[in-house]
């Protein structure tokens, strides 16, 4: 088995190469969340097939670091289409090559389609094309959608694996062993009540990184919970190829604008029944694109 890509479930088992297994994740977000953490720590490519577009994939993983179909009706560009026969075939185009993991979703939908036998032989298709190659399919699944019957026959074709990480506590070691860092002061997730009326996320200050233990991982979790937030942040992405120093200069520099963005957004959030619509739309945009910070202030917070 290539070292690379060498990983155990949940229970300890070992995801193999040249197997198909389903898995059962709480949410989608977990699901991507998987998917970010196996494009982050091997480098195998990673071809996910999934229901998300590609501009809702970005507020959960670094897409540039996998290969992400959107399975749509839709002729658009990074798209295909929910067909079976055109699925296999993007499918058996790369187990011929290199070495990875297929993340397919949406199997459910794919039933509803084409109906249980004729995904089922899918299935059995995929497992005996990747059989004797260096790649492994993954097949996200949620089995209170399916017939208990066909679900027995299912995991048959591709035995079920747990991919949901364990409960680790409530500290994470950074290289330093005498440095943690809580998970509170970098996880973060929207709930509904997080949002603005016109349904865009809503801005929050988020800790500082410190410098001490900064790494390229810490960096780009920032990155995504600054997407999820809305902001353009395509100026610190450059900082993911520097040097640890050198990123952390970036950073900080980029930080200071997310940190005079929010203050601009609250501030504005108290003088909202006093601005007109255009007014504040156009405020809002430029926060998020975080360019004209220092005109806002003058025109909002005064001399």
């Amino acid at each position: 088995m290539n070292p690379q890509y060498e990983q155990t479930s949940a229970r300890g088992e070992t995801i193999e190469k040249g197997r198909i297994y389903t898995t059962e994740f709480v949410n989608d977000d977990d699901t991507l969340a998987w998917v970010d953490r196996v494009s982050q720590s091997t480098d195998e490519h990673v071809l996910l097939f999934s229901r998300l577009p590609h501009r809702r994939l970005l507020e959960h993983l670094d897409i540039n670091t996998v290969e992400a179909y959107w399975l749509t009706e839709r002729a658009t560009e990074g798209a295909i289409r929910p067909d079976i026969r055109e699925i296999r075939s993007q499918i058996s185009s790369h187990l011929s090559n290199h070495t990875g993991v297929v993340i397919l979703e949406g199997l459910e939908w794919l039933i509803t389609i084409h109906g249980d036998d004729a995904v089922l032989s899918f299935i059995r298709e995929l497992r005996e094309e990747v059989y004797r190659t260096q790649w492994t399919i993954i097949l996200p699944i949620r089995s209170l959608a399916f017939e208990s019957l066909w679900l027995a026959r299912l995991r048959r074709e591709a035995p079920s694996l747990d991919l949901t990480l364990p409960n680790e506590g409530s500290v994470q070691t950074i290289h330093d062993e005498s440095l943690v860092v809580d998970e509170s002061e970098t996880e973060f997730e929207f709930s509904s009540n997080q949002t603005l009326e016109d349904g865009s996320p809503q801005l929050h200050m988020l800790s500082r990184l410190p410098s001490k233990g900064f790494t390229k991982k810490l960096l780009r979790k920032r990155i995504l919970q600054w997407r999820r937030m809305g902001l353009d942040v395509s100026e610190v992405e450059a900082a993911l190829s520097f040097q640890p120093e050198q990123a952390y200069i970036l950073y900080a520099q980029v930080e200071e604008k997310v940190r005079q963005a929010v203050d601009l957004d609250c501030h504005i959030n108290q003088l909202e029944p006093s601005l007109s619509a255009t007014d504040e739309a156009t405020a809002r945009f430029r926060i998020r694109q975080l360019t004209g910070l220092e005109e806002l202030e003058l025109q909002f917070y005064g001399d």
